[in-house]
């Protein structure tokens, strides 16, 4: 799979460049996350809901290269955050907090069905994530599989400096039988974007676009 995952990220670099778009960072993050999903453990009936914003370059490229959109970046163009107007996604995101709850609404209305999210780590200290867990709890859901990319950094800085996500890590492990907070690293596969705060707002030049290409070779 290693040799997907490379596909897959330059796949977000170009798109990124040729649709100007932003949050790099973010979608190199969580590449190993998706391929891993879109070709070892999603099957046909799931539901996948991709709330980590940010990085939807990775969902375009994978929903590219599976054939289920042709030219990615101009999806990235029109509106660089997940869009219902793109085939297969079924909420559109921005804004951090909601994903976790629509996904909880989703897994209780389908309570035979695989429900999968995808999370951002800073989206851990909205307010609607406890809501969220109470809601599941109380209604014994089962059958949601929380995936968290636990990067460490957010829009303005790391996680640990803006608020820390150690005990409502703990109260998520608890609450959610399938949660899982998976350690990644921002920017993941360019050396120079790894652990970058900047990288998430920053936009590719001709040059840095050429440098990032030759590291992931």
């Amino acid at each position: 799979m290693e040799a997907k995952k490379q596909k897959i990220r330059r796949d977000v670099l170009t798109s990124s460049y040729k649709a100007g778009a932003c949050h790099i960072g973010s979608a190199l993050s969580c590449v190993d996350i998706l391929v891993d999903l879109y070709y070892k453990i999603l099957k046909k009936g799931d539901i996948f809901i991709f709330g980590k914003a940010s990085g939807v370059a990775t969902l375009y490229a994978i929903l590219e290269d599976k054939g289920i959109i042709t030219d990615a970046w101009r999806y990235l163009k029109k509106y660089p955050l997940p869009s219902q107007e793109v085939p297969t996604v079924i909420h559109s995101f921005g804004s951090l907090g909601h994903a976790l709850p629509f996904a909880c609404g989703v897994a209780y209305a389908k309570p035979k069905t695989r429900v999968y999210v995808l999370i951002g780590d800073a989206e851990i200290q909205e307010g609607t994530t406890y809501e969220s867990a109470l809601f599941a709890r109380h209604h014994n859901i089962k059958n949601l599989n929380i995936i968290c990319d636990w990067n460490g950094i957010q829009a303005c800085g790391f996680t640990k400096d803006i608020c820390g996500l150690s005990t409502a890590l703990e109260f998520l492990k608890k609450t959610f039988p399938q949660f899982q907070a998976i350690k990644t690293k921002k920017g993941n596969g360019v050396k120079f974007m790894e652990n970058s705060v900047d990288w998430h707002y920053m936009n590719l030049t001709k040059d840095t676009l050429k440098e990032a290409l030759n590291g992931l070779a």
